[in-house]
């Protein structure tokens, strides 16, 4: 078996490649991808070396699943020559995500839409992923008509950049001209909390937001699905937390909500205390708090819910797809 990781040197990718050292056998073939100034550079996986590719099409080799991390531009240009080459792409770009023949998939939720037809996947919003989690259960109690999604994302959503830029502020902060002054977002983000993450659009909502939306009604399978979300970026490391107020069909019931959440893989509960990014970053699990009904409606839950963006958010979910993959024998051995 081959292995493909595209953008395997930027913060989803590092992962990507120890989650796949975890659920993999030790016998499987990798081929590392990225850009021009990492070729040559050696990466460690399962304790043996593997030099680092230029992502160009005369260095692509054929392998039986390819997972991308490196942007949607490079996902619309060499997504396609590996489908050809015979393999299945994982995509974490947003470039395939709300095309209409293309399986958008949280593990946990919706991993049966993928066929063997399905050649390339396409991996959701980080903060729609944890949120969607926490939902599926309580959407399966109590039947879900609309949300409304509030965010707070770490920097680690943006990148690498992003969080150097938030240490050196820190550093700035205790220590005035002991780092670059140079912001990766137009406002100060340490300690500091800017209510806008993502690029806005014309309608006054970021895409962060929209993508809130659409995905969240392609995942879950609901159409009419009510939608108001609001995005906001924090100063931590890693971790996107979400208050959502979920309305459904049906009267709701908090011990119900809490049993179905704890029943649901790759989801828990903390009654005796509330979870922050800090504990969500290395769980692989979406930790949820605070359930409680709403003041107006009894048809009407308030959470909190948290995630790792690096791992559910991201890596794991496309690992757990892959591994899906590779169980059903998709692919030809």
């Amino acid at each position: 078996m081959k292995i493909a990781i595209v953008g395997a040197t930027g913060l989803v990718g590092r992962k990507i490649i120890q989650l796949c050292e975890e659920y993999f056998e030790k016998s499987v073939e990798y081929h590392l991808y990225a850009s021009k100034d990492s070729e040559g550079k050696k990466l460690l996986v399962n304790t043996k070396e593997i030099a680092i590719r230029e992502l160009t099409s005369k260095n692509l080799e054929s392998c039986d699943l390819a997972l991308f991390s490196a942007g949607g531009e490079r996902s619309k240009e060499f997504a396609n020559e590996f489908v050809d080459m015979g393999a299945f792409v994982i995509d974490n770009s947003s470039t395939f995500r709300m095309e209409k023949t293309i399986p958008l998939v949280v593990y946990g939720i919706n991993e049966n839409v993928i066929e063997k037809n399905s050649k390339i996947i396409a991996n959701p919003n980080c903060t729609t992923m944890a949120l969607v989690m926490a939902l599926k259960p309580l959407h399966d109690c109590f039947n879900l008509v609309g949300i409304v999604p509030v965010s707070y994302q770490a920097v680690s959503g943006s990148g690498k950049s992003a969080i150097e830029s938030l240490e050196n502020e820190l550093s700035n902060l205790s220590n005035p001209g002991s780092a670059p002054k140079k912001n990766y977002y137009d406002s100060q983000i340490a300690k500091n909390v800017i209510p806008i993450a993502g690029n806005m659009t014309e309608n006054g909502y970021t895409d962060e937001e929209i993508k809130f939306s659409n995905e969240s009604k392609k995942i879950l399978d609901l159409p009419d699905l009510n939608v108001e979300p609001s995005n906001a970026r924090v100063g931590v490391d890693t971790g996107h937390g979400i208050f959502c107020s979920a309305t459904f069909e049906n009267s709701v019931e908090v011990s119900k909500a809490i049993e179905s959440i704890n029943s649901f893989e790759g989801v828990e509960y903390w009654n005796d205390s509330y979870p922050t990014p800090i504990d969500a970053e290395g769980n692989k699990n979406i930790l949820v708090s605070r359930m409680r009904v709403g003041l107006t409606s009894d048809k009407i839950l308030n959470f909190w819910a948290v995630g790792d963006n690096l791992l559910k958010g991201a890596a794991l979910n496309a690992v757990q797809i892959a591994k899906h993959i590779s169980n059903n024998d998709f692919y030809t051995k």
